[in-house]
């Protein structure tokens, strides 16, 4: 009797809009039976693609648990996890609000935790699986009023490499990709705190602006979701991967230059 076949299986998280959805769309194209998480319904122009959507607050645990769970009932194994859903908020430290501080962290690098975590079981018995977490330059690249952003995707990053020598032996893969400005909704959403500004001499507002500016001038959604439809196609995952050729030599200079130096100059344009 013949085996039955099932479709490759992903999950992506964050994917009612943005870079989720672009990846979501794309992994649909490829012929991925696609389940998007997200807080918020899936495009219908995405779900006319067949991605599946379901709720899912990366920051809950439970609902993060109902979320894999109600995968697990509808399909037999998992191929591939896009860890794409994250948040930013922006200020000086010392005025950073504790709820935002603790709604950053359980979202960019609890939440991306917590998924990885609820796909392992599956991949480890099914003996295949790769988990992609979508983090930023300013995971190596200091972001000065953007610090508690860039301490998540850090944090992210370590814990990837970390996961990724745990689960080898069991045929599972992971790769931290590297954005750097991506024009999407993630500029206008970021939770802004310009509270002691005056005493920054309008540094805050400054270089969050500036930010800003590169952001809604970055690549399109499609670029990365084409990148990440490149690297799937790689017989091994790399640990981390920088998105674009220009941010690629960033990365280079940051792997070349001394500390003191690459902090100086990140200070010149967003301190």
């Amino acid at each position: 009797m013949k085996q039955k076949k099932y479709p490759r299986t992903a999950v992506v998280t964050g994917a009612s809009k943005g870079i989720g959805l672009a990846v979501a769309q794309m992994l649909s194209d490829e012929g991925y039976q696609v389940f998007g998480l997200s807080r918020h319904p899936v495009t219908e122009a995405g779900a006319r693609l067949g991605i599946s959507g379901i709720f899912c607050d990366v920051a809950d645990p439970v609902s993060v648990q109902n979320a894999f769970c109600i995968i697990r009932r509808r399909c037999r194994r998992i191929d591939l996890v896009v860890v794409n859903a994250g948040i930013g908020i922006s200020g000086a430290v010392e005025f950073s609000r504790e709820d935002d501080i603790s709604r950053q962290i359980e979202v960019n690098l609890s939440g991306a935790i917590r998924c990885a975590r609820e796909a392992l079981p599956l991949m480890r018995r099914q003996g295949y699986g790769r988990i992609l977490f979508i983090s930023s330059l300013g995971a190596v690249f200091p972001l000065p009023f953007q610090s508690f952003y860039s301490v998540s995707k850090a944090g992210m990053g370590v814990f990837c490499d970390a996961l990724g020598l745990e689960v080898k032996p069991f045929g599972i893969e992971t790769c931290t990709l590297l954005l750097n400005d991506v024009k999407t909704g993630f500029t206008t959403s970021r939770t802004k705190n310009t509270e002691g500004d005056d005493i920054y001499q309008g540094r805050i507002r400054a270089s969050v602006a500036r930010m800003e500016r590169s952001e809604r001038h970055g690549m399109d959604p499609a670029r990365v979701a084409a990148a990440i439809r490149r690297l799937l196609r790689r017989r091994r995952l790399p640990p981390h991967f920088i998105v674009g050729f220009s941010n690629q030599i960033l990365g280079l200079l940051y792997r070349l230059l001394p500390a003191r130096t690459m902090l100086w100059i990140v200070g010149k344009i967003y301190g």
